[in-house]
């Protein structure tokens, strides 16, 4: 199986030696993989612009390889490192409590009704932690 979408290998990695973190994101977050976004500096059929980020977005679920797709006018207010680098993403349960655990790069958010997303940091690229 692929490293990206193995969210065992991830959850080791994140939790850094420490089981009882690992076993929580695996058992109590219910930690899957979701996505991989990228960004780009193409025009693309978009499916969605979120305003407050300045970002035009293309769905993962509507691209064959379910990548979300982005790109960020001048100005948008997140970190070089989701700016300019992929990121991956993993759906999790128990939101709140999982975050306590990582220090953020991007605060916690609600980019679309019923979602809230929040970003790690992880060996110079962004972790998107997902809740629908």
């Amino acid at each position: 199986m692929n490293d990206l979408k193995n969210a065992e290998s991830a959850a080791d990695s994140l939790a850094k030696g420490d089981l009882a973190l690992k076993k929580f994101l695996l058992e109590e977050c219910q930690m899957e993989y979701y996505h991989v976004g990228i960004p780009t500096d193409q025009e693309m059929d978009w499916d969605a612009y979120i305003p407050e980020l300045k970002l035009h977005l293309m769905e993962y679920e509507n691209d064959p390889f379910g990548i979300e797709w982005m790109k960020f006018e001048e100005g948008a207010p997140l970190p070089e490192i989701i700016l300019k680098r992929p990121h991956v993403a993993f759906k999790i349960t128990n939101f709140e409590k999982a975050i306590e655990h990582f220090p953020l790069l991007v605060p916690v958010s609600h980019p679309r009704p019923g979602m809230t997303t929040c970003f790690i940091e992880h060996k110079g690229i962004g972790v998107e932690f997902v809740s629908k």
